[in-house]
Parts: structure tokens; C-alpha cells; sequence
């Protein structure tokens, strides 16, 4: 069902690290998920209003940041100056100051649900509703050059199934909107899937990452400001308790 070996070296998304911004570069020309180039912008491709993404010359520092730049948070350039962040010195932000709750989202979640309780018809059903909607080449991103690829799912043999490519499409679907963190300590699984984040990324950018290491259960949560406890405390006892190995 679901095929994890984009991470090997062989099936890398090709990009531009350590390219030089006047050398020749022909973004990736294999098939690809439409939404990578909605959620991380890349060289060579149509980075919204903007233009096509330069590559090196859009990064501060590759070799600390790597060669992709981000783009959901990002505001259009017809919107510059009306709908931008200028409230502190990152002014590549848009000015949406509000929360919303997005259909595929409600759509991933109702197909976690059915998918725990047995109902992977249904899980199925739910699951691509969101994957149709991708597959439409009108929501791509126009004039890329690149091979996009994607088609519903015929069908889940199990819950097991079902459950690994709704955990697969949350992180396709909603990339860099902030919930992945989150799925993964629900899922009671971020220090497998984030040590192994953290161990290919290594190999990439070992400035960035250096010897970071996710540990269970005390990385799972932020700790408690010690001014918070403090405000809760009656004598030598507070309501707030400090989180594991803090």
C-alpha cells in the first residue's frame, strides 16, 4: 500500500543544494504528489505571484537551511503591503491573524475515526474525497515544470492499511500547517518517526541538526514556565505539576 522508499537516494526529489544560482538546473522530472509544490517552494518552479523559485538566491544560508523555501504562510506579491506581516522584522508573513479548521482536515479526521472502529469502506470513502480533489489537475500549481501523479486508493485490505495511508495523507494534505507534531505524539509515535527525521536530515544538513535527538516521553510535551508554577503555588504545593524530565 504504502511505499516509503521516496527516501532513498535513489528516489530523492532532485533540488539545488550547492547549485550555484547561474548554473543550469531542470527541476525533478519524475512523478510527484501535485501538493509538494503547494507546501515548499523549489527552483524552477512557479513560487505563487512571485514568479519561478531561484533556488540559492531566495536561501540565506543552504547549508543551514537547505535548498527549499517555504510557502503556505507565505502572501502573494499582489497582496505586499495589504495583507503582509510588518510587525516584526520577518516580513515574509501574511497578515492572517485567524484560525480556521480546513475541509480536508475534517475529512482526514472523520476517516481516522472509521478506520479505528473497523469501518474502512467508509475510511476509504472520506480518505478520497480529499485525494480527488488533489488529483484535479486545475488545483495544480500552473505552468510547473514537473510530472504530477496521484489517483484515489482502490480499496484498504485492513484497518492496519487504512490507518497507515490516513497517518501518510495527513502528513501529504497538510504539510507545514502545524499538526504533524501532534499526530505524531497521539499516534504515540513521534520518537520513532522523528529520530528518523532527524537521522536522514543528518546526512543533509548536519549544520542544522547536529546531535539532536527526540526523547520519549519528555519531548512529547513543552515544559511548564517555572512562572507559572510559581503563580499556582499555595504554600509549599502547586495545582501545576512540572511535565516528565524537566
Amino acid at each position: 500500500m504504502l511505499d516509503k522508499s521516496y527516501n532513498l537516494p535513489a528516489n530523492e526529489v532532485k533540488n539545488d543544494q550547492g547549485v550555484a544560482k547561474d548554473a543550469p538546473f531542470t527541476p525533478d522530472q519524475g512523478n510527484l504528489d501535485p501538493r509538494l509544490d503547494w507546501t515548499v517552494g523549489r527552483r524552477g518552479i512557479p513560487y505563487l505571484d512571485w514568479g519561478l523559485h531561484p533556488g540559492v538566491s531566495w536561501i540565506r544560508l543552504q547549508a543551514f537551511g537547505g535548498p527549499y523555501a517555504p510557502k503556505k504562510m507565505v502572501y502573494y506579491k499582489d497582496q505586499k503591503g495589504r495583507l503582509q506581516d510588518i510587525t516584526n522584522w520577518a516580513s515574509g508573513l501574511t497578515a492572517i491573524n485567524y484560525k480556521f479548521l480546513r475541509f480536508a482536515d475534517v475529512l482526514l479526521m472523520a476517516a481516522e475515526c472509521e478506520a479505528e472502529v473497523g469501518e474502512i469502506g467508509n475510511a476509504l470513502k472520506y480518505v478520497n474525497m480529499v485525494r480527488a480533489r488533489a488529483a484535479k489537475p486545475a488545483t495544480w500549481v500552473q505552468g510547473a515544470n514537473a510530472h504530477y501523479k496521484i489517483s484515489e486508493y482502490p480499496g484498504f485490505a485492513s484497518k492496519e492499511e487504512a490507518l497507515t495511508a490516513i497517518r501518510f495523507e495527513r502528513k501529504l494534505e497538510l504539510g507545514m500547517e502545524g499538526h504533524r507534531f501532534f499526530d505524531l505524539v497521539r499516534w504515540g509515535i513521534a520518537d520513532k518517526e522523528i529520530n528518523e527525521f532527524l537521522g536522514y536530515e543528518k546526512t543533509k544538513l548536519p549544520t542544522s541538526y547536529g546531535s539532536a535527538h527526540f526523547t520519549a516521553p519528555k519531548n512529547n510535551y513543552f515544559p511548564i514556565p517555572q512562572r507559572q508554577i510559581d503563580l499556582q503555588r499555595v504554600g509549599d504545593t502547586s495545582t501545576l505539576e512540572q511535565n516528565p524530565d524537566y
